[in-house]
């Protein structure tokens, strides 16, 4: 960090500091609820400041400036060591000057510091990019702010979501269990006039991936036979993979293999099954402790569907056919009936009036309404497709509905950005405020660690993701955070970490050509094994796309929805093994969370209780766990500080004193001894150890 001149005046990186995750310089640190009080502070280090001046911003405006003074009446002096992510440590007294700030109501809080030295040259401390929380630096100009998150006071989300393990279900490439009642959902269709539906008579076929029959486009209409009866058949080995949640990708009635162009909202597809088969799967899956998170697709419909209707094939009169239709005023015409308002401009998919009572009652808040009929019939939640395109009043009334029939529901979105700072159709969304979303797919956390685990980034910057997260989201919605690797959008984890290939840039004829060498599928495998040792000991719920843990390859759609096929053996083992620490260890979901970055290389995920509870209170016995993983090609000698954990964390404080701690790794036995805080382990190239710090000490 560079020093600046003022007048003659320097400032170092120690002149004045604020680390917004630091509690000395703000209190409570993260996410917080409305009402509450935070106390900010600044480490002034040079006689000659003058005055610092809070500076408060809610959208992209100022709109508040406090004068900051010392916190407690006088200069208030800290004598001891602070320690800093990023900096020198502070040592010896502190002087902190400072204010307080409170919201009344959800919403982002930025801020930023505005200091004026003798003589009257004023500079400036911000966050330190490239994220707005973390230790800052001064600046010349107004900066970057700090980022604050206010959300709604009584958010809450499931107790269960926070140590659920999550399992993604492409339905049509999982498993076929009634293959008789597939044959008849196929003809079922082809007699609705669908002839492009075909059905594969070999399970590893490629799927159909270009146009056909003299059509200009690809139709996604080529049917493996996967369906409710086959998952329900599999139940068993998802429970020894410690799965507690299905997501399914829709199971709505539809015209094609994915169903995100809805036909029927509430009828199960033909060739996945029907009302019974679901009841009876999702009987079947709580019973296994397992529950069901379907995917509410409520942003369009499909154009060959019961409500626009446009060939035909339904009885009743759609959209397209007449605007005497109970269903017209659900669409945007332009000049009805082929000018229409479609998702992105895609006239299979006609986009929905989300502002029509009708609809609303239909699919929200009416007794009978979608939302509210398949939660009753079994399902404990939805994914909504494309969140950030649903109005945050629909989000908050779709909640509404939710939680209204089943309380412990979950709502998860789906979110490509930071939900908290996502703004979309001009405006800054809310649903990540606890006013509508339980939690949010976490892409951001699949792209950074890719980024990590290919050395496009190293762990500090890594560590600075990690713990922006942790400071920015809600605490019921970190903690609940759907944390995936792989999805029916983004290439395969194995692929992704094997290959250097954008397949952005391919054609799907080269994609379908394309084929990890050995060296390539061994490297992504290792890789792998780092990425899901990570995301296991995450907050969050750790999401496996069906097929990742078998060692299933592919990049985009549709070469990621191939059926499902087991390919290495010693991966589905590796999640096993890990699921199983998860649910022995219960501070790998609800125990509070810190990182450390090692030699600009390694990290470490450091996961502890407080005083014998977890993050939310809740009694725990005490533990503490460490992950360390290196991502390097090179075994790497390194030292681990962790120094800074809470006094008041009882399995950390031995970790402080003069008594050796010896740490275990739960993967490979290897022990570790910690001595004044300080860990030597040797980590193998490629490699991830989760020790135990239950406070073995040498005697024992």
């Amino acid at each position: 960090m560079e020093s600046l001149v003022f007048d003659g005046a320097v400032l170092d990186e120690t002149s004045l500091i604020h680390d917004s995750t630091n509690e000395l310089f703000r209190s409570p640190v993260g996410a917080v609820a409305c009402g509450t009080e935070v106390r900010l502070a600044l480490k002034v280090g040079r006689p000659d400041i003058e005055s610092a001046t809070l500076c408060l911003l809610e959208g992209d405006d100022p709109v508040e400036r406090i004068a900051m003074e010392s916190i407690t009446g006088t200069d208030l002096a800290i004598t001891g060591t602070v320690p800093l992510i990023g900096t020198p440590a502070i040592t010896g007294t502190v002087l902190l000057i400072g204010t307080t700030v409170k919201r009344s109501v959800p919403s982002v809080v930025w801020y930023w510091f505005e200091i004026r030295l003798s003589g009257g040259a004023v500079c400036y401390y911000g966050a330190g990019l490239p994220y707005a929380s973390g230790l800052g630096r001064v600046y010349c100009n107004p900066p970057p702010p700090f980022q604050l998150t206010v959300y709604e006071k009584d958010f809450t989300t499931p107790d269960w979501a926070r140590t659920a393990i999550l399992y993604q279900i492409f339905p049509d490439r999982f498993c076929m269990g009634d293959e008789s009642g597939v044959r008849s959902g196929v003809e079922y269709h082809r007699g609705m006039g669908r002839s492009e539906f075909e059905l594969h008579e070999n399970w590893e076929d490629l799927p159909v991936f270009e146009a056909k029959d003299g059509r200009d486009y690809y139709m996604p209409s080529d049917i493996f036979g996967g369906d409710l009866e086959g998952i329900r058949k599999r139940l068993s080995y998802l429970k020894e993979l410690g799965v507690t949640l299905l997501y399914l990708n829709p199971v709505f009635e539809a015209a094609s293999n994915h169903r995100y162009n809805t036909g029927d909202y509430l009828k199960i597809d033909p060739i996945l099954g029907d009302g019974a088969s679901f009841r009876r799967l999702a009987e079947d899956a709580r019973a296994s402790g397992v529950r069901l998170m379907l995917d509410g697709v409520f942003s369009h419909t499909g154009d060959d569907s019961l409500y626009f209707n446009k060939y035909g094939r339904y009885e009743g009169v759609g959209a397209y056919q007449s605007k005497d239709s109970p269903y017209y005023d659900w669409y945007k015409f332009d000049n009805h009936p082929d000018d229409y308002v479609s998702w992105w401009g895609f006239e299979t998919l006609p986009e929905v009036n989300k502002s029509v009572p009708g609809w609303r009652e239909f699919v929200i808040s009416g007794r009978d309404s979608v939302v509210k009929h398949w939660l009753r019939e079994g399902a404990s939640g939805y994914r909504l497709d494309v969140a950030d395109e649903l109005p945050d009043d629909i989000i908050e009334l779709i909640r509404a509905a939710v939680k209204e029939t089943d309380p412990e529901a979950f709502l998860l979105g789906e979110v490509w950005e930071d939900a908290i700072t996502k703004q979309s159709y001009g405006s800054r969304r809310t649903y990540a405020l606890g006013l509508g979303l339980d939690a949010v797919m976490n892409y951001p956390f699949l792209n950074r660690t890719i980024e990590f685990l290919t050395g496009k980034i190293d762990a500090s910057l890594y560590c600075m993701f990690l713990t922006h997260q942790r400071h920015t989201y809600p605490a019921p919605m970190y903690f609940t955070l759907m944390n995936l690797l792989s999805s029916h959008d983004v290439c395969r984890i194995r692929t992704k970490l094997a290959a250097g290939v954008d397949p952005a840039n391919m054609s799907r004829e080269e994609q379908a050509r394309f084929e990890l060498t050995l060296e390539e599928y061994e490297l992504g495998g290792l890789r792998q094994r780092l990425a899901s040792a990570i995301q296991f000991s995450l907050p969050g719920m750790p999401s496996i796309y069906y097929g990742d843990e078998a060692g299933m390859t592919g990049l985009l759609d549709p070469f990621n929805r191939r059926a499902f096929r087991e390919e290495d053996a010693s991966i589905t083992e590796w999640y096993k093994t890990l699921a199983g620490l998860r649910r022995g260890h219960p501070v790998m979901s609800t125990g509070d969370v810190r990182f450390y970055s090692t030699d600009g290389s390694v990290l470490g995920i450091l996961r502890y209780t407080t005083d014998g509870h977890d993050f939310f209170g809740g009694d725990m016995e005490d533990d503490a766990v460490l992950t360390v993983i290196n991502p390097t090609g090179e075994p790497r000698r390194l030292v681990f500080e962790l120094g800074d954990v809470p006094e008041q964390s009882r399995p950390l404080q031995p970790i402080k004193s003069t008594v050796p701690v010896i740490g275990v790794s739960l993967l490979t036995g290897l022990e570790i001894s910690l001595d004044h805080g300080l860990a030597e382990i040797d980590m193998p190239p490629l490699g991830a150890e989760i020790f135990c710090l239950r406070c073995y000490t040498k005697e024992k």
